[in-house]
């Protein structure tokens, strides 16, 4: 890889960090960014956004508004992205400019379902059965190979549940397709399992690098609930994930901090589900549970400083805090046992992410 700055890159006046996104996670990595001694430069569309109250500078500009882009780019050293659907075209014409860290590339890779699926296989990863849906009839023919159950998923521009239907045999197929928009999707099968595993890996610019306790994660209708870290797992199951993971991210050329979610069978199997190559809700407990969280190792990685891995302090709970239960925490904020942080977010919508928070439970 040929890198366009110096590294390591230290806090200064020029030395400005750039955030793409200007959500939640966006303001956490400046925070954490700031304490760290750096200035961080936020690009975003105008709209709601919390980063903003704690940026030093922001452009609001659309991800196609090219001659905004480049003089965004023309004003950071480097520039990581706090959720994966920013449009590869922009991406890649940052790269031109900066150091995009993740890469363009690894985006690409998340962006599209099937193609992560076929790097995690590459990788040594098992997947649930998947079939790629262009059309009604792929649907139908994958429909009937899955015993008539499954997930259908858009290919692409798909979180928290979005883009996302359940089929069974009596699932009118023709009107699921028009209802998913008819675009490209891929069709899983509906897998029974004990429970939802995630893994966050980092890797810095030095090569130095390191992993995150695993977490286990609870849903509801398709959003995190609630992240219990670290988990009991097996020795050997532990070693292999790790193998694997690191594996995926030299077949990606990865740097920077990547979250993979993962299904644990009940047979005690591994299966993967998807990669998030950024600031993951579930690893919100590191920011009270560990020394450094997993938005202090993103900026260590991006500025090329020594990483490893990252021990906790107990046994941790996240809880996040959705939509309207912002209006009743009440006894969140008067019980000093919970370590709570808000977004700010100005609206709230059924399903949005509000705020979480953090308990020590051991």
């Amino acid at each position: 890889m040929s890198y366009k700055v110096n590294f390591p890159i230290l806090p200064s006046n020029e030395n400005i960090i750039g955030i793409l996104g200007g959500g939640q996670l966006g303001k956490m990595i400046a925070l954490s960014a700031s304490r760290a001694g750096y200035k961080t430069h936020l690009y975003c569309p105008k709209g709601d956004n919390p980063a903003e109250a704690v940026a030093s500078r922001i452009t609001n500009g659309e991800w196609n508004d090219f001659d905004k882009l480049v003089e965004f780019s023309n004003n950071v050293v480097c520039a990581t992205s706090e959720f994966e659907n920013i449009p590869s075209k922009s991406l890649e014409l940052l790269a031109d400019k900066t150091e995009v860290i993740p890469s363009s590339i690894v985006f690409r890779c998340a962006q599209v379902r099937s193609k992560e699926k076929e790097m995690a296989i590459k990788s040594g990863f098992k997947t649930p059965q998947w079939y790629l849906i262009k059309n009604s009839d792929d649907l139908i023919t994958a429909s009937k190979s899955l015993g008539s159950k499954g997930i259908l998923k858009t290919n692409s521009l798909g979180y928290d549940g979005k883009g996302q239907i359940r089929i069974n045999e009596n699932t009118n197929l023709f009107e699921v397709w028009e209802q998913i928009g008819s675009v490209e999707c891929v069709l899983e099968e509906e897998l029974e399992f004990k429970r939802e595993l995630s893994i966050m890996y980092f890797k810095s610019f030095d090569n130095s690098d390191g992993f995150f306790p695993i977490s286990e994660n609870y849903h509801q209708q398709g959003i995190l609930n609630k992240t219990i870290a670290p988990i009991i797992i097996d020795n050997n199951i532990e070693i292999d994930l790790r193998l694997k993971t690191k594996r995926l991210s030299l077949n990606l050329d990865f740097y920077g901090i990547l979250a993979i979610e993962l299904f644990e069978l009940l047979d005690g199997s591994i299966l993967f589900n998807e990669i998030a190559p950024r600031p993951h809700n579930s690893f919100h407990w590191t920011m009270d549970g560990c020394d450094n969280s997993q938005f202090d190792i993103l900026i260590r990685t991006i500025c090329g400083l020594p990483v490893k891995d990252v021990k906790c302090s107990g046994k941790w709970e996240m809880t996040n805090i959705i939509g309207e239960e912002i209006n009743n925490i009440g006894d969140i904020i008067n019980n000093q046992d919970y370590m709570l942080h808000l977004y700010s977010k100005q609206q709230t919508k059924p399903g949005r992410k509000m705020g979480h928070y953090n308990t020590k439970i051991i």
